[in-house]
């Protein structure tokens, strides 16, 4: 007893330092019952994925309910920027869900669908140039009360940049492919002259080897000309000494 008196007001203190701790302790368990009954939380996934055999890339995108109540939805999509794109009809297609048919993600469960690379360009804003836009990206989902619900998905927009970049790259191929043409097209008309200009050449060539010929008959000639000159010259020096014979007997004949 006389411990207790004396260290009363210390035991006082334990006892109300024990109380507040447990106190906290149920002010928290009694708030996270209230909030997984009575308020509906929806939580996002959003995933770069790739098939495993043909290696295709496409998203794939879950909506989880973590209430212990069911959640119905009116509308799911995905947001770019401030831009919102519905996808509740491509989800039902997916789903095999009648168009009439609500969305309903059930009590601690949740609900999956993927996007193509095609599909999920939907999701592109056009700019006031003209050119696709990537802003942040968010699934969305709002429900039957008209509550919005949305969250990032930053894997998604990975691969939405890459298949822009890929868009941009063969936007920028085909511009160089259409201009090569273009200029193609403009030195067409040249080339017809270009080969003009070897034609006239090719035409020609038969008669400068005409010409070249002329002068390789000329000396298969020269001998036989050459006979001829010698013969002419060896003929008159023959003839004068035979002439030459009766004139000096003339003139003997009159000096005679």
């Amino acid at each position: 007893m006389e411990w207790l008196n004396e260290n009363a007001g210390l035991l006082i203190i334990i006892t109300a330092v024990a109380i507040i701790a447990l106190s906290v302790v149920i002010i928290i368990m009694l708030d996270k019952m209230i909030r997984n009954i009575a308020v509906q939380r929806l939580k996002f996934l959003g995933f770069y994925s790739a098939d495993v055999q043909t290696r295709e890339k496409y998203a794939e995108l879950t909506i989880g309910n973590k209430s212990l109540n069911d959640v119905g939805l009116s509308e799911l999509g995905i947001r770019n920027g401030k831009v919102n794109f519905d996808l509740t009809k491509i989800f039902k297609e997916k789903r095999a869900i009648a168009p009439e048919m609500r969305i309903v993600v059930e009590q601690r469960s949740s609900v999956s669908f993927t996007l193509s690379a095609d599909e999920l360009r939907v999701v592109l804003v056009d700019g006031k140039d003209g050119k696709k836009k990537l802003g942040t990206l968010y699934l969305y989902a709002v429900d039957l009360t008209g509550n919005l619900y949305k969250g990032r998905i930053g894997n998604v927009r990975k691969l939405l940049a890459e298949l822009l970049a890929q868009d941009k790259a063969a936007a920028k191929g085909t511009e160089r492919t259409a201009l090569s043409f273009l200029n193609f097209g403009k030195k067409a008309p040249a080339a017809p002259v270009a080969e003009a200009e070897p034609a006239t050449e090719s035409e020609e060539a038969p008669v400068a080897e005409e010409v070249a010929e002329e002068p390789v008959a000329a000396p298969e000639e020269a001998p036989v000309a050459e006979v001829a000159a010698v013969e002419s010259e060896e003929s008159p020096a023959e003839e004068p000494s035979e002439e030459s014979a009766p004139e000096q007997t003339a003139e003997e004949e009159k000096t005679e």
